[in-house]
């Protein structure tokens, strides 16, 4: 996620790059300008997907910057933050393209609340209709409306799975989660799943006593507790009925589950698969950062 941040105040572009940090937006990647001339020559060249600029600037008003970048095309979502607080002007403001208008001073909470649909909006374009490509018949990997109603048991109704584009390995990927999932009878892995570190916290909701200060702790430092890995654990194995053998019609079992802090080759390998071997998917619960999962079956 790229997000441009635009002040001639180098004092309000760190409040709101601190204030951006703190809320775990996946792979966040932050610049700043101080001019909105400067800053229309990084979109250019960055192509961010959201633009956040004051009003008023010397070189170049924020409302006239939105309306050059909106020319651009590049369907680039974009805010304001400004002491601006004249009804008439912030009307103006989103007739010229911006999403929101938030007035300084501000607390976190309030610039989270206006930027999430923004973010959401921009990962939504990462996602596919489900059933573009069906997976082998004979792989033992689940339907994603079967999934979701599993784990939906576990965590709650909120919790929203949908089927992206196939994935490849980055840096990104790490930390990650490995899960197995066994035949019952023979014992053979059948099926492996990749949760990154976003989707490791959404699945720990599933535990209250988990919050969601320990989750931002989490993502910061790449680190998980015993109670998440415990948690994660659970879920993965309650919804691994949905993992059906379709000769047998027996369900998988969870084998195991590991924390994986750093990649391997085998696990690049594994991104490396046949789209039709393999599913991935986002998770998504309330305001959290979106996750993502890759099953993949033997």
């Amino acid at each position: 996620m790229k997000i441009l941040i635009v002040d001639d105040s180098k004092a309000t572009l760190e409040i709101v790059r601190r204030a951006l940090e703190k809320f775990g937006y996946r792979r966040l990647s932050i610049k700043k300008e101080d001019s909105a001339v400067g800053a229309l020559n990084r979109v250019k060249e960055w192509q961010p997907e959201i633009v956040l600029t004051d009003w008023y600037m010397p070189d170049m008003t924020g409302l006239t910057l939105i309306q050059e970048i909106k020319k651009l095309d590049l369907g680039t979502k974009m805010g304001m933050i400004t002491t601006v607080d004249d009804q008439l002007q912030i009307n103006q403001a989103k007739s010229a393209g911006a999403s929101f208008v938030l007035s300084k001073p501000f607390v976190d909470k309030d610039l989270h609340r206006k930027l999430l649909p923004l973010v959401q909006g921009a990962e939504e374009s990462e996602r596919t209709l489900d059933g573009i490509i069906d997976v082998q018949k004979e792989l033992a990997l689940p339907k994603l409306a079967q999934l979701e109603k599993l784990m939906k048991r576990e965590i709650g109704d909120r919790l929203k799975l949908s089927n992206i584009r196939m994935q490849s390995f980055d840096e990104s990927k790490i930390p990650c989660l490995l899960a197995m999932y066994e035949d019952g009878d023979t014992q053979r892995t059948r099926a492996v799943a990749i949760l990154d570190i976003y989707a490791i916290c959404i699945l720990s909701r599933a535990n209250s006593k988990i919050s969601k200060s320990d989750l931002q702790q989490a993502i910061h430092s790449k680190l998980v507790s015993k109670g998440i890995l415990d948690t994660c654990h659970k879920v993965l194995d309650k919804s691994s009925l949905a993992f059906l053998d379709s000769s047998s019609r027996k369900s998988l079992r969870l084998k195991s589950v590991s924390f994986i802090p750093s990649a391997f080759e085998k696990l690049q390998a594994l991104y490396s698969k046949e789209q039709d071997k393999r599913v991935d998917f986002s998770c998504q619960f309330e305001d959290m950062a979106q996750g993502k999962i890759t099953l993949i079956g033997f």
